[in-house]
């Protein structure tokens, strides 16, 4: 859950910071383009689990490219928000990847339900306030 808003505020520090003139525009879509980028990282577990692994992970990566290029650069959408949540979704993808299962423990869990509170709040009382 956590990556997946990472994900969708790194399509929307994107989009804000590609934006040319006045950009106001926040959205869950880049989330969900996100989470397809999780998506694609996820078959790079399977690197040395399997015989087949390269056709497995290739066919996961074209699938989810695929899949971005058909939904998410749709004519009228903010492309820019979906392409920085697909590479934030990627990158978020790989990190959790690389986390060691020893974090795991309640005052991790504890510290970073925190943590996604505070990057739930903040953002909206920066935009409630302008």
């Amino acid at each position: 859950m956590a990556g997946a808003y990472l994900a969708g505020v790194g399509g929307n520090l994107f989009a804000w910071a590609g934006a040319t003139g006045m950009h106001r525009s926040l959205g869950a879509s880049g989330m969900v383009m996100g989470c397809l980028g999780m998506l694609a990282i996820q078959s790079l577990v399977l690197w040395r689990r399997s015989a087949h692994a390269r056709r497995i992970i290739l066919g996961g990566l074209a699938s989810c490219v695929f899949l971005f290029i058909m939904l998410g650069l749709s004519p009228g959408t903010d492309v820019l928000a979906h392409l920085g949540g697909f590479i934030s979704g990627i990158l978020s993808g790989a990190a959790l990847l690389a986390v060691d299962r020893s974090i795991h423990k309640p005052a991790a869990n504890f510290l970073a339900g925190i943590l996604f509170v505070l990057l739930t709040i903040v953002p909206w009382y920066f935009a409630l306030r302008s």
